[in-house]
């Protein structure tokens, strides 16, 4: 039988499994979709050590010191608190009890459109945000109002393109390969959140096609969210332009600019292969330029790396047992930062790998997840974690969910950052640090959000996590 190009299946909040949503086939088209998720959980993080990270441990203590001395001694500096902040960050012990959202899967609200033209064509857009239940503030991609996408698209007979704020392709690839729904406690998201492009863009183009078994999709955008300085640092502290920086896809790092050595240029590649109704394998690619970006401390501007550019290919597949039910799931990520030719780093390079089994048993459900990762340069450092999941359906739409998991940080060597210069005493100095993917790349601002929730995760430690919730989807 003769195979027909077919418009693409994905659309809004995934418009796969995650959220449930269907394209609609009437004329026209209005609706509004949504997931509720909230959930009471326990965070513990164990004592960090820092003692090899002269980042932390020696570099912002001294310029304290050196602050205090230069005012007599009686002087409480900017960079005392930082340090306090920064030990609070990474090394200390601590135990926290929360109101969470999004531990299952992330809250949204959306909001879609659709005109059937006839011919074959079609117009659609989607509008689609993030909530914080504990709050009810907006939350999630730097608390933008339609944060998670805003686009608008043609659909042609051959493919559909859509304009705007939109899913990277990197993020179908993980979302197609995991027995979960990318909430805060799926480990198989690991490794998509390596770099926060990897997940959205700004400014995005992208070219969506079905044919057969076969989906694909490429994107292109001239900045997807890097801004000059890349750090830790959110709204509404971070400013477009600041010394102090902002995370890579910060709400305003997006901004189009000339000069800028093609910092945010980014493109894509997402593939998918339905083998049968229940095996799917899936790979995609991505790339960014940081070109002139140097990522800093969000407190102090202290200067960490000078970036260049990123790349990273991905892998996953998933089989559901058309008998018993069982879910498996597996993807794997390889990616390097590369820095500038200057840098006492030439390139960051990462592996992260993740698999997940789940066992529905009438409307209960039971699962598991491991996750990997590694510097493989660097500092070597790696995390480790796992977690357990059950959830009860109440119906449909609705279910209540425990989780349980923990991760361990290992911090491997101390790796060479760049070389600040300092007035006084410290003049020169190169500082180092240590620690595993998870702590290291949210310290850098390349994640937007520390693990589980903004639990967080310190160095050379574990951190342990419980959380007990509902999930309602509309």
């Amino acid at each position: 039988m003769q195979k027909k190009y077919q418009a693409p299946i994905v659309r809004g909040a995934l418009a796969l499994s995650i959220l449930g949503w269907g394209a609609s086939s009437v004329h026209a088209a209005l609706s509004m979709y949504g997931n509720i998720d909230a959930a009471v959980d326990h965070v513990h993080k164990g004592q960090g050590s820092i003692a090899d990270n002269t980042y932390l441990s020696s570099v912002v203590p001294t310029l304290a010191a050196a602050a205090a001395a230069a005012q007599g001694g009686n002087y409480v500096s900017t960079y005392q608190l930082v340090a306090g902040k920064l030990r609070a960050a990474y090394a200390n012990h601590s135990s926290l009890t929360r109101i969470t959202p999004s531990i299952a899967s992330q809250n949204a609200l959306g909001i879609q459109g659709s005109e059937d033209l006839g011919g074959g064509f079609k117009t659609a857009f989607v509008l689609e945000g993030q909530f914080n239940t504990d709050s009810g503030a907006q939350g999630g991609q730097d608390s933008r109002m339609w944060g998670r996408q805003a686009y608008v698209g043609l659909t042609t007979p051959v493919g559909e393109v859509r304009v705007g704020r939109q899913y990277a392709p990197m993020f179908y690839t993980y979302a197609m390969s995991t027995v979960e729904a990318l909430g805060a406690s799926d480990l198989m998201g690991f490794g998509m959140v390596v770099n926060s492009l990897q997940n959205r863009l700004d400014n995005a183009v992208s070219y969506w096609l079905k044919y057969g078994a076969l989906t694909a999709s490429v994107a292109v955008s001239p900045n997807g969210g890097v801004d000059s300085r890349v750090s830790s640092a959110r709204a509404p502290a971070a400013v477009a332009g600041s010394a102090n920086g902002q995370i890579i896809g910060g709400a305003s790092a997006g901004a189009e600019s000339s000069d800028t050595g093609g910092r945010g240029q980014a493109a894509g590649l997402f593939l998918n292969y339905a083998l049968s109704p229940a095996l799917n394998v899936t790979a995609s690619w991505h790339a960014n330029k940081f070109g002139n970006a140097q990522v800093v401390d969000a407190l102090t501007a202290m200067r960490l790396v000078d970036l260049d550019r990123f790349h990273s290919v991905a892998v996953g597949a998933k089989y559901t047992d058309p008998i018993v039910g069982t879910i498996w799931a597996m993807n794997m990520l390889n990616g390097k930062f590369r820095n500038d030719a200057s840098s006492n780093q030439p390139s960051i390079q990462i592996n992260v790998f993740s698999a997940g089994v789940k066992q529905p048993i009438q409307q209960f459900a039971v699962g598991a997840e491991v996750a990997y990762g590694q510097f493989t340069n660097f500092t070597k450092g790696k995390d480790m974690a796992a977690m357990f999941s059950g959830d009860y359906n109440l119906s449909k739409r609705s279910k209540l969910y425990a989780r349980l998991g923990w991760l361990r940080d290992v911090g491997g060597r101390p790796a060479s950052l760049e070389t600040n210069t300092y007035p006084g005493p410290i003049g020169e100095f190169t500082p180092t640090v240590t620690g595993g993917p998870v702590p290291i790349l949210t310290g850098f601002g390349s994640t937007e959000v520390p693990f589980f929730a903004g639990g967080g995760a310190n160095i050379d430690a574990t951190s342990r996590v419980i959380a007990v919730g509902v999930r309602h989807q509309f």
